[in-house]
């Protein structure tokens, strides 16, 4: 093969402008001072095999094209739950194949290398959490449950290709990408079959990161996918608790999964399976984590008896009484998450560190920082923590407002105090999650960054694509609250576009799609419920959403009858 040369260890966007690189750590101050993403840096292992000569020429015209990509089937549907797969539809922008930048390294190697340098966290100093990092295995060659030829292997290189190429705008790469994700389901439905290896670490680690692959490629079904990658992988936990001991990756699995079906017993409207007793035996028993944990479980829990209560009940004594009663457990959790939030230790506490002046409103939308402070955090699993605690307990006070609702069906709720004490709250909530974002995208001001400390630099939180995925629903959650003001919503979405269109992540595109307002649209369906019955309620809330939400499909209109409790 002709010699190559000594292959560029710069990242990978000043290879592309064909620029030197300084090769700082995590990203280089080159793309920093241009304002560009840099894209991160090869793996050593392949760039030394490079360098001696054996690299492999990649031939692109083999590649399939999107347009002969088949429409995959699932037997999933058998052994835990229904899935419709699909090709991977590309950007609007396409670009048939990557640029070499003159050194041929295969796809695989570039996806990957962009993928764990973008979306895969290592633990560090602190109360740090891991994510994704049981993959690193495969950068260094190394046996294990991600060798090549395992589900989790075919897997991970699904969602590499598909960030890769939905961040690059390959549309080879994503008709790659959904080749390898169609070859992980088969495989995880082999495993399926057999009693031992379905209780594998491997088998649950395939179906959470299935669901991550959902998220990056998925278009309006892509919450259908990931809910049932949610609902596979918690239906795994169960089948798994027959086991005495977990390993530890196993535990990191477990928790990873109730992270992922907290969130989607919201899309929902359904509460946890197996109570919430039991999801906390498998996580870690220490206080703040511990109790956040569990008081988001609770909090999901109530939403789905809330739902189903105030859906059925008529104004009588005895629904009076189990309504008083939700009102009652929700306030209760109220005090709770109050509690919490007085019981922090210095760790887990929060600053504001910067102040943002007034943005144009016709830059609103692609402003990076929303006018007013910005807060840090010491740990992007802290920061993750308080964010996904408040955008839970947002949906809280909508469950308050909406049981005080119905109990005075004669007033106006927007009068009443408990819907002025729960938009105290809220607001103060959305403001505290808007303060958070830019810590997730990267968008901390420069003269900020500029005065850190080396000590605090090296452990920044920004420059880690992942950490979009962490603020998608705190996020989604602000743009559906009735105490989001029109300014605030407008840049939350304009957030989500950015995670959907700049980061690669599409699920975020979906999110700006749904026109949704709590608890405003549930009280809605509430007082047409006592009126003419709750099949009528769902359907007019859900036409109303709709409406509201203009040229969505039919996938999409699951995901708001999930959301609404209109299913």
């Amino acid at each position: 093969m002709v010699n190559t040369g000594k292959p560029s260890q710069g990242c990978g966007t000043c290879r592309a402008r064909r620029i030197k690189c300084d090769e700082r750590k995590p990203t280089c101050f080159r793309c920093q001072k241009s304002k560009r993403e840099c894209t991160g840096y090869r793996n050593q292992l392949f760039l030394r095999r490079l360098g001696s000569g054996k690299g492999d020429i990649i031939n692109w015209s083999q590649l399939p094209s999107a347009g002969n990509m088949d429409l995959y089937q699932s037997d999933w549907s058998n052994s835990i739950t229904n899935v419709t797969y699909r090709s991977v539809s590309p950007p609007e922008t396409i670009i048939l194949a990557p640029p070499t930048y003159g050194i041929s390294t295969s796809i695989e190697e570039e996806a990957l290398c962009h993928f764990i340098n973008s979306f895969v966290l290592l633990p560090c100093k602190g109360n740090s959490r891991s994510y994704m990092d049981f993959i690193i295995p495969a950068m260094k060659a190394e046996k294990s449950l991600i060798s090549p030829g395992t589900s989790l292997n075919t897997a991970v290189m699904a969602v590499a290709m598909a960030a890769f190429g939905n961040r690059r705008r390959y549309q080879l790469v994503l008709a790659k990408a959904a080749r390898q994700y169609a070859k992980a389901l088969k495989q995880v439905n082999e495993a399926l079959l057999d009693p031992e290896l379905a209780l594998e670490d491997q088998t649950l680690a395939t179906v959470l990161i299935l669901g991550v692959f959902e998220a990056f490629t998925g278009t309006n079904t892509l919450l259908n996918g990931w809910s049932s990658h949610a609902e596979g992988a918690a239906m795994l936990v169960k089948m798994r608790a027959q086991r005495k001991l977990l390993s530890p990756l196993g535990r990191v699995l477990h928790i990873m999964a109730r992270s992922q079906l907290i969130v989607n017993c919201f899309v929902s409207s359904t509460p946890p399976p197996l109570g919430v007793g039991w999801w906390m035996q498998l996580g870690t028993k220490d206080g703040l984590p511990c109790q956040v944990a569990r008081l988001n479980l609770e909090t999901a829990t109530l939403h789905a008896k809330a739902n189903d209560v105030l859906a059925e009940a008529a104004m009588n004594p005895s629904n009076t009484d189990s309504i008083i009663e939700v009102q009652t457990m929700a306030q209760d959790l109220e005090t709770k998450f109050r509690d919490w939030e007085l019981s922090q230790t210095p760790e887990w506490s929060f600053s504001s560190v910067a102040w943002v002046d007034e943005v144009d409103v016709s830059r609103l939308e692609h402003s990076p920082s929303f006018p007013g402070r910005l807060d840090e955090y010491k740990d992007i699993s802290i920061a993750t923590a308080w964010c996904i605690m408040r955008s839970n307990r947002i949906m809280l006070g909508a469950g308050i407002v909406r049981a005080n609702a119905w109990l005075h069906p004669d007033e106006d709720y927007r009068i009443t105090p408990e819907y002025a004490s729960t938009a105290r709250i809220s607001k103060n909530l959305i403001e505290d999650i808007i303060a958070a974002v830019p810590i997730f995208l990267g968008n901390f001001p420069e003269a900020f960054t500029r005065n850190r400390t080396p000590e605090i630099e090296k452990d920044a939180l920004g420059g880690k694509s992942s950490l979009a995925l962490f603020i998608m629903w705190p996020l989604f959650i602000v743009t559906i609250s009735d105490h989001t003001t029109e300014d605030q919503r407008k840049w939350a979405l304009g957030r989500l576009k950015l995670i959907a269109e700049e980061v690669g992540i599409r699920q975020a595109s979906l999110f700006t799609q749904l026109t949704i307002r709590v608890p405003s649209m549930f009280i809605y369906k509430d007082r047409v419920a006592k009126e003419e019955g709750n099949a009528m309620a769902k359907v007019k809330c859900l036409k109303m959403a709709l409406a509201k939400s203009k040229g969505i499909g039919k996938d999409a209109e699951h995901v708001l009858a999930g959301i609404l409790g209109c299913k």
